[in-house]
């Protein structure tokens, strides 16, 4: 899925989840659904139960959590609330404006904001409506649980998982901040060894998801660990690390086309000589010198960050932004 849509939904949804504030509170089902112009689905309703202070449930200044949101000109006349807000993640920015109805034991209302996306325009709409459960609960504690739910890494099987959820340490203000050197010290210890954890450093990079660098917050000597890194290449891994080893990828063709040429017994130097220089009578001979096909059967190129670059540009045309 294009990573500027998901950016954009999780400031969003973020923005409507009505996250606690340190303060008594009471049980709440809140339900949120969003439309967006160009997209080839429908999102699902999402409906999850929060925590919100008391009194605050007709305060969208409360209500959200989301600090890169910031409400202004909020208004309020009988039971209607109104107001502007302009949200900014990693450079993108959205602006729009909102409106609630509230009642005794429930709410609704909606945003629409618009924008843009590496220079694409964006609209969207998101409704929501809340319904009082009823129960006390403290919604310091609701954030303490949320916060040890996501950054539980019990559910990452390797470094190369890690990875993936790098925006969530080191960010600004990130929630889960405090593994940074735990974090780090693992990509410093993996990526030279570890083929899939250097794969997904790569892709990272290359794509800078959350707008965050590894290798600039780590302090990761990105040119010694794919030296090391290159010093692994093999028939396993060949698919993965060619394009990142390109001398490496060269001894190991030759390599490979010497043992295929010895292995067919030539017994004059002339007929060797052209083995190993690719040039042959027979038509099989001419893909000697080509690497080997990826194992998965799944890409041509062999390289999982550039196949990865090109899947978010197809998905980027599919979606219109």
């Amino acid at each position: 899925m294009n990573k500027h849509y998901l950016a954009v939904l999780g400031m969003l949804t973020g923005l409507l989840s009505a996250a606690a504030h340190a303060a008594p509170g009471e049980y709440w089902e809140v339900t949120n659904t969003m439309e967006m112009p160009g997209m080839p689905f429908a999102m699902p309703a999402t409906t999850t139960k929060v925590c919100i202070s008391k009194g605050s449930e007709n305060n969208p200044e409360k209500t959200s959590g989301d600090k890169s949101c910031k409400m202004t000109d909020i208004k309020t006349v009988g039971n209607k609330t109104t107001w502007k807000a302009r949200c900014d993640r990693d450079g993108e920015v959205m602006t729009g404006t909102g409106e609630q109805t509230t009642s005794p034991n429930g709410y609704k209302g909606k945003m629409q904001f618009s924008g843009k996306s590496r220079g694409q325009d964006m609209n969207m709409t998101m409704a929501f409506s809340g319904k009082r459960i009823g129960r006390s609960c403290d919604s310091e504690e609701q954030i303490k649980k949320a916060k040890a739910q996501i950054c539980d890494t019990s559910h990452f099987s390797n470094t190369a998982e890690w990875i993936n959820g790098a925006d969530l340490i080191l960010k600004p203000g990130a929630a889960c901040a405090d593994q940074r050197k735990q974090f780090c010290d693992a990509v410093k210890k993996d990526t030279p060894s570890d083929v899939q954890a250097y794969s997904a450093l790569s892709q990272h990079e290359q794509l800078m998801l959350g707008g965050v660098s590894i290798v600039k917050e780590c302090k990761v000597n990105m040119g010694a660990t794919t030296k090391s890194i290159c010093k692994t290449l093999n028939d396993d891994n060949y698919s993965q690390l060619s394009a990142h080893c390109p001398a490496e990828a060269k001894i190991y063709r030759e390599n490979k086309r010497r043992k295929n040429c010895e292995g067919r017994g030539y017994t004059v130097a002339s007929d060797i000589k052209k083995c190993m220089s690719g040039i042959s009578d027979n038509s099989d001979d001419s893909n000697e010198d080509e690497a080997p096909a990826p194992k998965s059967g799944k890409s041509s190129s062999g390289n999982p960050a550039n196949d990865a670059l090109e899947a978010a540009k197809k998905l980027r045309g599919k979606f219109g932004f």
